[in-house]
């Protein structure tokens, strides 16, 4: 009977010992190396973009402006004077400008060298949502906030930092676009349920795609090697759908997390990274030999993780959160935005295992 409770014992003891060690066997795909927190009492932020030829992440942090972050050293580098408002940014190296689109209409050019806003060059009377480099074309393309029923495009030339031209698309919000290396400009029309791309001297050629089962498109990837277009749905069943970047056929679609905000392709890994602030997970889909995508895992962040920039240098991803308070609904607000608390605003830092 002593040998049968030692044997036990020892079998016990076993068991606890090859468990974990088979769960270390499992993929981990991301792990959390570094949590930097920023000062500022700002309640809201919008995207983020890491400059081509540096550790410099940019991070466009609305009220609180916009801050320049080292990713290598972890440190806040500078959070420019005259950038309050800051939703998005995008560079044109070559010519030492950085070009932010802020929440009161105006295009933010900052000299990158000396980290300075040199104008503020307005565009719009309401919000700018977004924007991105068309090297094809040498122009900045700036996305106006959300309208009643358009939105319009700026064409901004980076020779002269002028405006050249406006384009109206029939859309009450655009959200996330991507540019193709031939110009093509990809933008979700969440609202419509719809993708436009839209092509030419003057953004004159225009497609409108239609993805069943695609409620609410929100953000796009590509996956150009591939010809492959990733668009996430929002819906009430979020999905994400692969497409034919030429024609826009679906292949096939994924479940996906809510509320998705941002994706980003790896071409050196060959997947997809889908971030959820909702749910706190950052989902990696994988394409196989077969070209086909599955879901390799899903990686926990925290809630309200929702945008993000991938750095295929460093094999990171970053992502942005504060610490929130939710109140509770009431019949004045059945839907109550949540209040984040001050000083807490954080880079997340996931390397790629």
């Amino acid at each position: 009977m002593l040998f049968s409770k030692t044997w036990l014992a020892l079998a016990g003891l076993a068991l606890g010992l090859i468990g974990p060690h088979a769960q270390a066997k499992e993929p981990l795909l991301y792990t959390l190396s570094a949590s930097t927190v920023l000062p500022g009492d700002g309640y809201s932020w919008g995207f983020g973009a890491l400059e081509p030829k540096g550790p410099r992440l940019f991070v466009s942090r609305r009220e609180n402006g916009l801050s320049v972050f080292d990713v290598e050293q972890q440190r806040l580098v500078k959070t420019l004077d005259n950038s309050a408002g800051a939703n998005a940014v995008a560079f044109v190296s070559e010519r030492n400008r950085a070009y932010v689109a802020n929440m009161d209409g105006t295009l933010g050019i900052v000299a990158l060298d000396r980290l300075q806003v040199l104008q503020r060059l307005k565009l719009d009377s309401g919000n700018l949502n977004n924007l991105l480099y068309d090297a094809s074309r040498d122009r900045l393309i700036v996305t106006s906030g959300r309208r009643g029923d358009h939105s319009t495009l700026y064409l901004i030339d980076p020779k002269t930092d002028r405006l050249t031209d406006a384009v109206d698309v029939p859309a009450q919000k655009l959200d996330g676009p991507v540019i193709l290396e031939n110009g093509n400009f990809i933008v979700p029309m969440r609202d419509e349920d719809q993708v436009a791309v839209l092509s030419g001297k003057k953004l004159e050629h225009q497609q409108l795609w239609t993805f069943k089962g695609c409620s609410k498109p929100s953000a796009l990837a590509v996956d150009e090697p591939h010809q492959r277009l990733f668009v996430a749905c929002r819906g009430g069943d979020p999905v994400l759908v692969i497409a034919d970047l030429n024609t826009g056929k679906a292949f096939s679609t994924l479940p996906i997390g809510r509320a998705v905000n941002a994706l980003a392709y790896d071409p050196v890994k060959d997947q997809l990274l889908v971030p959820s602030g909702t749910d706190a997970s950052l989902a990696i889909v994988q394409r196989d030999n077969q070209g086909q995508y599955q879901l390799r895992g899903t990686v926990g962040t925290r809630p309200w993780a929702h945008n993000m920039v991938l750095d295929t240098k460093r094999s990171q991803a970053y992502l942005f959160t504060a610490d929130f308070t939710q109140p509770a609904p009431s019949r004045e607000q059945p839907k109550p935005d949540p209040v984040f608390h001050p000083g807490t605003f954080t880079v997340l830092t996931f390397k790629s295992q």
